[in-house]
């Protein structure tokens, strides 16, 4: 066994023994000076902590999931950071305008990062990102998308 991972159990049941502690203590306390309400108010403490955690779970549940060959349609301007094509380019920054569509080429889960290519973007200045370009973005930065599931394409012979 791990002698770092032993003391990381050992500080995490140490911090749920002061929660419980400090649970009961708390319980206590309220029964003691609010007798008539203080089951009223723990039903009240109890369903607003439930409603935390469905609304967590809903949120952790709602992030969208990216595979290879999806089409993302932006619903905000987004900044990322291309993949050069060679190796001794730089990658720099551009932008991809709002209503605007990418294909998805790769998920670097790892990294939190898509790998995507441009599909239709805005020309009209120079700091939109050129069709064809393939960017790298950061999954956080992805908050209002909608997400087109495309069928890979098989050459059957």
């Amino acid at each position: 066994m791990n002698l770092r991972f032993a003391f990381i159990i050992l500080v995490l049941a140490f911090i749920g023994l002061l929660l419980v502690i400090g649970v009961l203590t708390a319980v206590r306390w309220l029964r003691i000076h609010y007798p008539e309400r203080a089951n009223a108010i723990l039903a009240g403490v109890c369903v607003m902590i439930a409603g935390a955690v469905v609304m967590t779970i809903v949120e952790i549940q709602d992030q969208p999931v990216f595979r290879p060959h999806d089409l993302i349609t932006l619903q905000e301007p987004v900044v990322a950071r291309t993949i050069p094509v060679d190796r001794g380019a730089g990658s720099g920054t551009c932008v991809v305008d709002l209503h605007e569509h990418l294909g998805v080429l790769e998920v670097e889960v790892e990294r939190g990062a898509l790998k995507a290519r441009v599909e239709s973007n805005n020309t009209s200045a120079p700091v939109f990102c050129p069709i064809g370009t393939e960017l790298r973005i950061d999954l956080t930065w992805l908050h209002r998308v909608t997400v087109t599931r495309r069928q890979t394409q098989v050459s059957g012979s």
